[in-house]
């Protein structure tokens, strides 16, 4: 990956400034943080990030790329909004004078090729058709291979989470990718009896993570990749042929059931040591890049997501952080009416999953689905300050939680599951 961003630095700015300059007018005319749908937090579009971004892939430096790629240095200046500063830097040619060396902004091995073609614009384009292309295969094989609930469940989850707002940022898009590309994967691998070598997997997802994100919707790569493989571990195949022990027509894929917290707890240790380690990897090249102690411009970052200065109080952080996330969900976001088809919609799920529930429900597999679906709130009161200030993109996170509440549904009335868990 560090390779990736030396080669992508070493493209010549002149060859990108053409379009770095199309790009940098588009985002001036524009708000940096401006909503798509008047007054819905959830549609707030993060232009602010983008320009750092391209700011940040402008000033690569062809003649030392290793030493700019580590500092990930751009153009700023108080007295500009960070839109402004990049048309400024690109039309003037202005020189990097502040770092931004805390993240990898690996998203650049695919921003500042394209930069040589197209203009952001047209990226925002080029990534919304990417996702669809992911998610309209993602459901496609779903339904192909009779999981109709893992079709209506990741395409209920993009519907709640607004992901049709998503491609009109970058900084929104990295972790939606990777997300769906992930989902794919193993849908095809646990479908093809796929059980071992997912600890390699899953740390491979959280590097790429860390690479790419810049602290969004980070939890979605490991926990919507997590739920399908449970689910489909679970013999979730329906008409599944089971004997007498419980085991399915294709051993490998049922032998998960007999250990899904291992699986859970193995994936998401793997994810995080790819994650962390990728974090501190970064930090550790600058250093020794640089021959200096960079921990001083990391330590007053974290102090400021974990914490913060808005006047409010530890007890209105952690409730509003969590309120104003649930809050930008579609449709609760969307006024009153929304709110009200939100709550309804809350009240037909748990109304179905009491009512119609069968017997022998697995217990154990409800109680796993709810816990990563609790993940996302677990996140927004870590970083409280950073989940309450930028609500209007973590709440995507939520899209894990919708998908584990409908498989909690799934395990609760689906008839042709119950068998299974009656044997296992």
């Amino acid at each position: 990956m560090t390779g990736l961003l030396v080669l992508t630095a070493m493209i010549p700015r002149d060859v990108i400034r053409a379009n770095a300059l199309e790009s940098a007018e588009y985002l001036y005319d524009g708000e940096l943080f401006g909503c798509v749908a008047e007054g819905v937090e959830g549609s707030r579009i993060d232009r602010y990030a983008d320009a750092i971004l391209l700011n940040i892939a402008y000033h690569y430096d062809a003649v030392h790329p290793l030493r700019s790629v580590m500092l990930s240095a751009y153009y700023f200046t108080p007295y500009h909004e960070e839109n402004e500063n990049l048309l400024i830097a690109v039309r003037d040619d202005m020189e990097a004078n502040q770092q931004y060396l805390r993240y990898w902004h690996g998203s650049n091995i695919i921003v500042r090729p394209l930069l040589t073609v197209i203009a952001v614009k047209q990226i925002y384009i080029l990534n919304g058709a990417v996702l669809a292309v992911l998610l309209a295969v993602f459901v496609l094989l779903a339904v192909r291979w009779r999981q109709t609930l893992l079709a209506v469940g990741m395409t209920a989850s993009m519907a709640v989470s607004a992901a049709w707002f998503v491609p009109l940022s970058l900084e929104y898009t990295w972790t939606f990718i990777i997300m769906l590309a992930s989902a794919v994967i193993v849908l095809c691998l646990s479908h093809n009896g796929k059980t071992r070598g997912y600890g390699t997997f899953f740390l491979t997802v959280g590097m790429l993570t860390a690479f790419f994100d810049f602290l969004t919707t980070e939890t979605l790569t490991l926990l919507m990749p997590l739920l399908v493989l449970l689910w489909m571990g679970r013999g979730g195949r329906v008409g599944h042929t089971m004997s007498s022990e419980g085991y399915g027509e294709r051993s490998g894929i049922s032998r998960i059931a007999h250990y899904p917290w291992d699986v859970a707890i193995g994936s998401a240790v793997a994810w995080g040591a790819g994650y962390v380690g990728m974090w501190l990897l970064k930090w550790v090249l600058a250093a020794v890049t640089y021959r200096e102690n960079v921990m001083p411009y990391i330590t007053e970052h974290i102090g400021e997501r974990l914490g913060g200065d808005l006047g409010l109080n530890l007890w209105q952080y952690l409730t509003g952080a969590v309120m104003k996330n649930a809050g930008c969900l579609f449709p609760l976001g969307y006024g009153g009416a929304g709110a009200v088809a939100g709550i309804l919609l809350i009240i037909y799920a748990a109304y179905r999953g009491y009512v119609y529930h069968v017997k022998g429900y697995d217990r154990e597999s409800i109680l796993l689905y709810a816990l990563i679906g609790l993940v996302p709130y677990i996140r927004y009161l870590v970083l409280h300050n950073h989940s309450y200030i930028h609500c209007f993109f973590t709440y995507r996170a939520q899209a894990a939680t919708v998908l584990a509440i409908i498989m909690i549904a799934g395990e609760l009335t689906d008839r042709n599951r119950s068998g299974h868990v009656r044997t296992a």
